[in-house]
């Protein structure tokens, strides 16, 4: 089950791509994600048949991409502010969008700013 302390880890622990997509653990997207999600990798970019092409995360260039990480019943795609969750069992997608928490500064300042 993943969980937002789950989440919150990988984030941490994956905040930096590495230094070089062969270090990324593509064998886990061919292995559970290739039939499901149709996935493509050419030399720049991930393209995962099973999004929406019009959607951002239907491409993904491989240099945006921290960490491939396996769950039970799910692969997750880390990114810097995202993760995608692909389902091994069947075409489902699943993003996680990490939302900048604001400063005390910027909240301040956006009240001052904006006051009727």
């Amino acid at each position: 089950m993943v969980t937002r302390k789950l989440i919150d880890a990988l984030y941490r622990k994956y905040n930096r791509p590495p230094a070089s997509t062969d270090e990324l653990n593509f064998s886990l997207l061919f292995d559970y994600a290739l039939e499901n999600h149709g996935i493509v990798i050419d030399e720049d970019d991930l393209f995962i048949g099973s999004v929406d092409p019009s959607s951002p995360f239907a491409r993904i260039p491989l240099r945006h991409i921290h960490e491939i990480f396996e769950f039970e019943n799910q692969i997750a795609i880390v990114l810097r502010n995202s993760i995608v969750f692909l389902s091994k069992s069947d075409s489902k997608v699943n993003v996680h969008l990490r939302m900048e928490k604001t400063s005390v500064w910027s909240r301040i300042k956006d009240s001052l700013l904006y006051r009727d």
